[in-house]
């Protein structure tokens, strides 16, 4: 073993969690769901569980308050908050009442969105933030009792970051998985949240030294002073190369509890290919020299998981390993969180080997290539994604400038004149898709009209899977008993 994994800080991932085989990738908005999550770590093998989906979570809970939160487990949830957190009780009831439609919105009626705002979200989304991503893993714990449950974020989405990480310690998340962008920070990030201690995130600002603009957020200013040290969730760290793992690795402060070692055909954001060769379209083209060195990963002394074309049947281990985290057959099941009719366009392209999965290197506004399911009606669609007014009103991956004392956002997914006269790069443009509202709307939480985007990877087991079954559709179960040979 290295001599650096003997430092001051031990590194000791609990046993439920070194005994999963298979993790369920957090995969979009909402994706990665309750229902899925929770099916698959109740499987009956015992090892196996998965990472919910945090990203956008105020605006998936708000929105669903405004569809009329009919079983009332938003509202239970948001009560169990208020118990642990009695100084917000006030608060979390105001903003209850203020999204919440009995018997929910009209269909055709837009959904009362949220303002992010500029450096620092305001008040009330942080508390939002909060009480979400607390619901969220508190709910998954109610559905399965007993077992280890993960929360995945999106590095890239800055400002909310911290909010959404204090929300799951509070919900006792066994551990927080995160990919897209630099994950350095993040171990020291859950260890002040779990004391309720000032915690500082250096923005990444254009043009400026990183740390000019902070996010600062004083647990105690909105808990008060009466809550005992919470538990600090395990931290796993996406990365693309074992040259990122072992530099995190080497320092106690920036040291994870494991790896999730992606490789580049995953679903969603990936970094990109080492050659930077794209195709006659302008998507990216992988090859050999992208994949991992997991031998040198497993060298490092750190438990990991491979991800990224990992779905191929195979008995589990009998002994502690490498597991690995699956994504897309999962999120073409039954369970998973995305609208039904997508999810049945979909299985029906992969059903009849129409489906196309690119790598789009200008998609994503955070920089980053992303895949895209070429489905018709939806933003892989080039004459739906032509057709699209661009507009940026949710804003979550907004790159950040300097405005005199304060930041503007910029998403070149926006009015084209807007992103350029601020400062945007025309080349960023073309291409270039609203990944917020169109992932909204894949979970079936979108605005009126809005166009959905769907991110997958691999398909070949989704029909290997369907083949099998001699059906299009399937359930979750049935995808893990896949996975393990059954």
């Amino acid at each position: 073993m290295p001599s650096y994994l003997t430092a001051a800080r031990p590194v000791t991932l609990p046993k439920a969690i070194l005994d999963l085989d298979v993790l369920v990738g957090g995969m979009g908005v909402e994706v990665s769901s309750l229902e899925l999550v929770t099916a698959v770590a109740r499987h009956p093998s015992g090892r196996m569980s998965g990472s919910l989906s945090a990203t956008a979570l105020a605006d998936v809970y708000t929105r669903r308050l405004q569809l009329g939160d009919p079983d009332g487990a938003i509202q239970e949830a948001f009560a169990a908050f208020v118990k642990l957190v009695p100084a917000l009780a006030a608060d979390v009831e105001r903003l209850t009442r203020a999204y919440l439609i009995p018997g929910g919105k009209a269909p055709d009626a837009p959904f009362k969105a949220l303002n992010i705002g500029g450096m620092t979200p305001p008040r009330d989304i942080q508390i939002l933030t909060i009480v979400s991503t607390f619901a969220h893993v508190w709910r998954a714990k109610k559905m399965a009792p007993g077992r280890p449950v993960g929360v995945n974020f999106l590095r890239k989405i800055e400002r909310p970051l911290l909010f959404g990480l204090y929300g799951a310690v509070l919900g006792g998340a066994d551990w927080v998985v995160m990919g897209a962008g630099d994950p350095s920070q993040i171990p020291g990030f859950l260890r002040r949240l779990a004391r309720h201690e000032v915690t500082e995130l250096p923005l990444q600002v254009a043009t400026v030294p990183l740390g000019q603009y902070k996010v600062r957020f004083d647990p105690r200013e909105l808990v008060g002073p009466a809550l005992a040290e919470m538990p600090t969730p395990a931290f796993l760290a996406i990365l693309s190369s074992h040259l990122q793992a072992q530099g995190l690795a080497a320092k106690d402060e920036t040291r994870p509890d494991g790896f999730v070692i992606e490789g580049p055909s995953a679903g969603g954001h990936n970094a990109p290919p080492a050659k930077k060769v794209r195709d006659e379209k302008g998507n990216y083209i992988y090859g050999p020299e992208d994949e991992a060195d997991l031998a040198a990963v497993a060298a490092i002394g750190l438990p990991y998981w491979a991800a990224g074309g990992r779905a191929q049947p195979r008995p589990l281990s009998t002994e502690r390993g490498p597991g690995r985290q699956v994504g897309t057959l999962f999120a073409l099941s039954a369970e998973s969180g995305m609208e039904p009719s997508l999810k049945r366009r979909a299985l029906e392209l992969i059903w009849r080997q129409r489906l196309e999965v690119v790598s789009g290197a200008n998609s994503s506004p955070s920089g980053y290539a992303f895949k895209v399911a070429m489905v018709p009606g939806t933003l892989g669609d080039p004459e739906v994604y032509a057709k699209r007014e661009r507009v940026c009103n949710l804003g979550h991956l907004r790159g950040l400038r300097p405005k005199g004392d304060a930041v503007v956002g910029l998403c070149p997914a926006d009015d084209t004149p807007i992103y350029t006269g601020s400062g945007g790069a025309a080349w960023r443009v073309q291409g270039a898709m609203c990944l917020c509202n169109g992932l909204m709307a894949a979970c079936g939480l979108g605005q009126p009209g809005e166009p959905a985007v769907l991110t997958l990877g691999e398909i070949a087991p989704v029909r290997e899977l369907q083949r099998k079954l001699r059906r299009m559709d399937y359930t979750a179960a049935q995808a893990a008993d896949y996975l393990i040979g059954l």
